[in-house]
């Protein structure tokens, strides 16, 4: 939470008054509102507020006289802080928020999104839904498998219950994806201003879109800060869990410095990323190659690329960062593509300007209505553009409904204006399938460009063997290469690096094959208080970050558990009826969309058999009301 006091000292009053004229006015009213309580200048000012559509979004825009008006409300409030410091800057009424809201983007916000909207923007945390009248009994315990950003969040919440948890992480770090992935130019691309939890929301970002490394740091505070850090067993693989009907416990094989130890749990939540075993491509030779070659990965940092001829296979999130980061550095650099994805511009300056930097940091709850403004426009409004509009797709070549046009535009004119010289580059690099379809890339802000250099060289033609010269295309041309990173992604992986034991002696793996499917993509039958975070059709594709899924499946864990305490029960797992109907739903909603209809892309959303296995076809907004608690018509207590 926060409170009405600034953290540094106000700028000379000039600069304080031309940042607050330069600030986003809807977020600065909501802020000011929030701050003061006060609505009269709100109900003056939004009448006159316009929206105008731009490269970056929708902006919000006052009348110069009205933006004036606004910076003197402003200067006055900062001014006088501590006036305000028995106020809650985030307990603003629902009339004032639900107007406040909506003018954000101008569109409107329903009564019934209240909670949704105020918990992701970082209003509220930590809400019930069910009653707390008994605590956890005496030695229950909860078991956390991963200390990246789903295993934190868990940890966090059970503390917050007041339930006894561990964590256990493989590695000799926390973060889990931004631990393991260390190559040059790693960073988020969701923007850092919702790309955090909502708990915790961070004024500190410098740049509008996290590196890895201060990414890494930011969820390092947050471990410390909530305790979790000491709950922490490092080092810790888990290898197999197996469930005791008798005890209602899980026992957990562990192996920690070459032993393998036994430990029980009451719950089970898995943290784990369903991306996190490197995946290489197809290709006979691999291992002739002469020089150094790896997965991005499993980056060698003892391996200087300066001045070398460097071979990049992939065009993912991962290739571009690397290319982008790297072409300044080496000699010649050749891209090996596979199939062209859609990259969206670059959304602005990389870092942050000083004003907004500071007005985030410094105005209360500035920072929770800037994070809402940019959750409105990445979250369910873009849900339509990966819904299958057969009467538009009828006419239209790419993209399949009208909001899909938008982004298809958007690459389209970013692809045109970049290569308008280079036809060739142009042809190759021109995806043939509407955006979406593969998990749509930004640029970092010189990706285009560096393809462009005389030293650089774009092979789409395929591989068809690598030797220990370099890389041969599927034409027969030998690529002469000092060294090759492989960013090549991931295998997709629900779980299959351990033995799941459930309670009738079946494993996971058994049950789920090729085709995974788990009740609102954390339950599975058979396994009674095991909680899947990152499970199948549990990734909200369209929009949104990976802190919203975490969050809206540890609040659901949570909610479970506290049945179990209320109840007095052992244990809680969801009924083959109700997973059938969540399979049907699934099955159903996933028909018309993006993933399902444009089988021209490939994409790891997808299994061996084509089927979509990943990616959620609901809206956010849904899915986590279905996750406010257990439906108990759909699960058995024991």
């Amino acid at each position: 939470m926060t409170d009405a006091v600034a953290r540094n000292p106000l700028p000379e009053a000039h600069t304080l008054r031309d940042w607050l004229i330069a600030a986003n006015p809807a977020v600065l009213l909501a802020s000011l509102v929030s701050i003061t309580g006060e609505t009269a200048v709100m109900d003056a000012l939004l009448p006159q507020l316009q929206h105008e559509m731009g490269p970056a979004g929708i902006t919000p825009v006052l009348p110069p006289a009205a933006q004036a008006t606004l910076a003197d409300w402003g200067m006055a409030v900062l001014s006088q802080l501590p006036a305000y410091a028995g106020r809650d800057p985030l307990a603003l009424e629902d009339g004032a928020f639900l107007a406040l809201a909506g003018a954000l983007l101008g569109w409107p916000v329903e009564k019934a999104s209240l909670p949704y909207l105020r918990e992701q923007a970082g209003f509220t945390c930590f809400v019930p839904t069910l009653p707390r009248t008994r605590k956890a009994p005496e030695g229950f315990s909860l078991a956390i498998i991963g200390a990246g950003m789903a295993g934190i969040a868990a940890a966090v919440a059970a503390c917050h219950e007041g339930i006894e948890c561990t964590v256990f992480e493989k590695s000799p770090g926390l973060g889990g994806v931004w631990w393991q992935n260390r190559y040059p130019g790693v960073g988020v691309d969701t923007p850092s201003e919702y790309y955090s939890f909502s708990f915790e929301v961070n004024p500190e970002w410098t740049h509008a879109f996290p590196e890895g490394a201060q990414y890494l740091d930011y969820l390092a505070r947050v471990a410390r800060k909530y305790g979790v850090m000491e709950r922490i067993e490092f080092g810790t693989e888990v290898q197999e869990l197996r469930w005791d009907e008798a005890s209602a416990r899980w026992t957990i094989v562990l192996e920690r410095e070459g032993r393998r130890e036994e430990r029980h749990a009451n719950a089970v939540i898995t943290a784990a990323g369903y991306l996190t075993r490197p995946q290489f491509p197809d290709v006979p030779g691999r291992e002739r190659f002469s020089g150094p070659s790896f997965h991005s990965a499993e980056w060698r940092e003892d391996c200087d690329l300066a001045g070398k001829r460097i071979g990049v296979v992939g065009t993912g999130c991962t290739s571009v960062q690397i290319v982008d980061a790297l072409v300044d550095q080496v000699a010649s650099l050749t891209l090996f593509q596979r199939q062209p994805h859609w990259v969206m511009p670059p959304a602005g300056e990389a870092r942050l300007p000083d004003s907004q930097l500071w007005l985030l940091e410094n105005v209360p709850a500035f920072a929770q209505w800037s994070r809402l403004a940019l959750y409105l426009l990445i979250s369910d409004a873009l849900y339509p553009q990966v819904r299958y509009d057969p009467e538009w797709a009828a006419t239209h070549e790419l993209s399949i409904s009208a909001m899909n046009d938008v982004s298809l535009q958007r690459g389209l004119g970013h692809l045109q204006a970049s290569f308008a010289d280079r036809p060739d580059l142009l042809a190759k690099l021109t995806p043939g399938f509407a955006p979406f379809g593969k998990r749509p890339i930004r640029d970092p802000g010189g990706y285009y460009t560096a393809l462009k250099r005389p030293t650089s060289t774009v092979v789409s033609s395929g591989l068809r063997e690598v030797v220990p010269e370099g890389i041969v295309d599927a034409e027969g041309t030998l690529h002469a290469l000092d060294a090759i990173v492989y960013a090549t992604g991931f295998k997709l992986d629900f779980l299959s690096q351990w033995r799941i034991e459930g309670r009738d002696g079946r494993t996971l793996a058994e049950v789920w094959q090729d085709s995974p499917v788990a009740y609102n993509g954390c339950l599975v039958p058979g396994f009674p208080n095991l909680f899947i975070t990152s499970g199948p059709h549990a990734s909200a594709a369209h929009g949104g970050g990976h802190n919203f899924t975490v969050e809206a499946v540890v609040h659901y864990a949570i909610e479970c558990l506290q049945t179990l305490f209320e109840t007095g029960h052992s244990s809680v797992e969801v009924r083959p009826e109700a997973q059938q109907r969540w399979t049907e739903e699934v099955r159903e909603a996933l028909a018309d969309s993006v993933w399902v209809r444009e089988t021209r892309a490939t994409t790891y959303y997808r299994n061996g058999k084509g089927e979509v296995i990943l990616a959620s076809p609901f809206r956010m907004e849904d899915y986590w009301n279905r996750l406010r608690q257990p439906d108990l018509l759909d699960v058995t207590l024991r």
